[in-house]
């Protein structure tokens, strides 16, 4: 049996890293995606081929970035996959434009890298972009494309690597909303993923995209006041920290523990997301 002291000692560091983890911004330009990976926390899978208007992309990194002034360094292109996005080009000028001092990532499974243009390199380096790469089990060769990044000098990262055994989870609703909420909260993997979606600024990429799996399933997860914020109405940074430290509504749906389970390909069953 864990002595009691010590299981405070880890209950505060992990509640003391979590509060002064330096904040990121995702800037969600398309839940699509090139791959069909079992439970999906974007819900690709059951995503539609659609993306972010660029206008809207614009208008959120404009106030975002008047808001932060410098607070927020670290800012990512996510989907689905990104470099689906087909104003890919555009979104890395505007948010270079933006957070001219930011340290910019664009996430990625790796596979259209080899098939991405000069030009895409060339604005990579020049606008001091990062490839967060995530590595998945599947037959690609991820050495490959992480020596490409380096003959064309452009900074890379691995992000993740799914490819190691038990690196998969369900990620699980209850549709009754019985969880509780502060405990899933405090022990949630994704914490920290704030996700930029339409007009609003969501804690995590699982209550940004869950209409996909409302869409698709007829489920209900619905969203309060407060598990969001409305991005035009964000006036001051510690408003975002707020939404990331703080349990909101949404949490109450989120099943704790979070089971490890085997990669697949998705068969986009309700079963792979809700308990």
């Amino acid at each position: 049996m864990r002595n009691p002291i010590s299981i405070l000692i880890g209950i505060y560091r992990t509640w003391y890293k979590s509060r002064t983890r330096e904040l990121r911004l995702e800037f969600v330009v398309t839940d699509y995606c090139n791959l069909n990976c079992v439970g999906c926390t974007h819900y690709s899978p059951l995503a539609k081929k659609e993306f972010e208007p660029l206008d809207m992309l614009e208008r959120n990194m404009a106030h975002l970035a008047k808001v932060c002034q410098g607070k927020i360094k670290r800012l990512y292109l996510i989907g689905g996959e990104t470099l689906l996005y087909p104003d890919l080009k555009p979104a890395m000028n505007m948010l270079r434009h933006y957070f001219p001092d930011g340290e910019l990532y664009i996430f990625t499974n790796g596979l259209m890298l080899p098939k991405m243009d000069d030009e895409f390199w060339q604005m990579s380096r020049d606008l001091g972009f990062i490839i967060a790469l995530t590595r998945y089990p599947i037959k690609f060769d991820y050495d490959a494309v992480e020596d490409l990044c380096r003959r064309q000098n452009v900074r890379h990262i691995v992000f993740d690597d799914r490819s190691m055994a038990n690196s998969f989870f369900k990620f699980a609703l209850d549709p009754e909303k019985k969880q509780n909420g502060r405990l899933s909260h405090f022990k949630c993997y994704n914490r920290g993923c704030l996700s930029v979606v339409g007009d609003r600024l969501y804690p995590c990429s699982i209550s940004a995209c869950v209409d996909h799996l409302n869409k698709a399933h007829g489920t209900k997860f619905e969203h309060c006041k407060g598990d969001w914020l409305e991005v035009s109405e964000i006036t001051d940074v510690s408003q975002i920290k707020r939404l990331r430290d703080t349990k909101v509504p949404f949490c109450d749906y989120c099943v704790y523990p979070i089971t490890s389970v085997k990669y697949a390909p998705s068969k986009r069953e309700r079963s792979e997301w809700v308990k």
